[in-house]
């Protein structure tokens, strides 16, 4: 009898659970951590913790205030912007100063401020009642990949991820579907008009899109250029996000890891193939540029998502996830447009997070503890996704159903894609040089040089290349850990 009672109870439970718009998963029925979950602080010094100036980090700020409010620990930050974020962290951390308390560390520097960050697992271990186990409980929420890409080569979890900006495509929909269109590209180039699956593809497309004033575009007159696609060429770090996503498609590297026997990894290696397939990266690049709008040489992410957002290009090859909800504004902008996303070619971009990491020096790492776990809390992700359509690091944030509902799609259209992508690049994070390097803080700066004097022909690809090889070589001989193998 009492079985039965509790199917009933069960099933209406279910059906109420139907009938409010959710469906039922009892996973998301957990009690998630959350901001009541904190114990008293007993460190009472204040945080003071750095930001990414821009990028929508202003989103972070109510929830440091409802962090302060809970437990009476006063937060205070600063903003900088990406380009001098590394250089302003590096000095406090080097010099040992205590400055901040938590640091925005972006992935690939993680290998490289090692020795001046605090295990995560050591400070559960120290300050959470529920040690590591509970921790790792928490955790299990996240995208193991970009768990991984916060840890050390060695799988040291350094910090946990609070934004991703992994990429993907963007494009006009409205043009891709329209018959006049579908008609004469299909007449041109001999194949139909798709969403992109291959950088051939998105060159054909930058190419058959890009147009005069005057000429047709979906059969009405346009008064100004229009342009195949967006890029952000400057030199910028963005310039090699994309570089790095044409090269992670075909399965290259920018350096390939060398592993024992055991699989430990003992070096890199710059092989026959990786330099093939830099040279057609660098390649597939320049020949996009003609199809760019003006001052693209000298465009980063702002630039690349207002020419597409204002209707001026037809795609961006690859795009950050945050950027999603501005560039579906082009459907308000323009009359009859309509913006979608898919993954890039080959569904492995550029891929990592920004993520907060506990300094050792810091005057309160209890504080900083439970500052970093609250960020990243499911609650918190949640909030800020809903605010502005945060690019949040918590799968069990974005697979909440009521995600994929038509009123969500201009703020979280871009989920699916995202899920897709973290799944299918999961395999590969362990061999990207990005997340290994103890130097790539210093290889990235030059990684970003040499893809710009690519973009703006100073060098022919295969010399881009060779380029990029010496560059290499000298800096991780210099300040990496691993040699460089011959």
């Amino acid at each position: 009898m009492r079985a039965k009672v509790f199917k009933s109870s069960l099933v209406f439970a279910m059906a109420m659970a139907l009938v409010v718009g959710f469906t039922f998963n009892p996973a998301m029925a957990e009690k998630k951590f959350g901001l009541d979950d904190i114990p008293e602080i007993k460190n009472r010094t204040p945080i003071h913790i750095a930001l990414e100036a821009g990028g929508g980090s202003d989103l972070i700020y109510p929830y440091l205030e409802k962090f302060s409010k809970k437990t009476g620990i006063k937060v205070t930050k600063e903003s900088h912007v990406f380009a001098s974020l590394y250089s302003k962290e590096i000095v406090e951390l080097q010099g040992k100063t205590g400055g901040y308390d938590l640091v925005v560390t972006e992935t690939s520097w993680t290998n490289e401020w090692e020795a001046y960050l605090y295990p995560i697992y050591e400070m559960a271990e120290k300050f959470d009642p529920n040690g590591v186990a509970g921790l790792k409980k928490d955790l299990e929420g996240h995208d193991k990949g970009l768990l991984r890409m916060c840890s050390t080569s060695a799988g040291t979890l350094m910090g946990i991820p609070y934004y991703t900006y992994t990429m993907m495509t963007i494009y006009r929909k409205d043009l891709i579907e329209d018959p006049t269109e579908k008609d004469n590209f299909k007449k041109k180039y001999g194949y139909e008009l798709a969403p992109v699956e291959t950088w051939e593809q998105v060159r054909d497309q930058s190419e058959f899109f890009t147009r005069k004033a005057g000429e047709l575009l979906k059969g009405q007159p346009l008064k100004e250029d229009f342009y195949g696609c967006s890029l952000m060429a400057g030199r910028f770090p963005h310039v090699q996000d994309e570089v790095g996503s044409m090269l992670w498609s075909k399965g290259g590297h920018w350096a390939s890891p060398v592993r024992d026997a055991n699989g430990k990894l003992k070096a890199f290696k710059i092989t026959k193939k990786d330099k093939e397939l830099l040279t057609w990266s660098f390649d597939q690049y320049k020949k996009l540029m003609p199809f760019a709008p003006p001052g693209t040489e000298n465009a980063f992410w702002d630039q690349a998502t207002a020419s597409f957002a204002t209707g001026k290009t037809a795609m961006i090859p690859a795009m950050y996830t945050a950027l999603w909800p501005w560039s579906a504004t082009v459907a308000k902008e323009v009359p009859g447009a309509k913006a979608a996303v898919k993954t890039t070619p080959g569904v492995r971009p550029y891929t990592g997070a920004f993520h907060f990491a506990p300094s050792r020096e810091s005057k309160n790492p209890e504080a900083a503890y439970w500052l970093l776990r609250y960020i990243t809390s499911y609650g918190a992700q949640k909030g800020m996704l809903e605010d502005g359509g945060w690019a949040s690091v918590r799968t069990d944030v974005l697979e909440d159903p009521k995600y994929q509902l038509p009123e969500w799609y201009d703020k979280t259209g871009w989920i699916p894609v995202i899920l897709t992508t973290w799944k299918e690049q999961l395999p590969d994070v362990n061999n990207y040089l990005h997340f290994n390097s103890a130097a790539f803080g210093k290889i990235y700066e030059m990684m970003t040089i040499i893809s710009h004097e690519n973009a703006i022909g100073k060098r022919t690809p295969k010399e881009t290349t060779e380029k990029w090889v010496k560059t290499f070589n000298k800096i991780q001989k210099k300040f990496g850990k691993l040699p460089v193998e011959k």
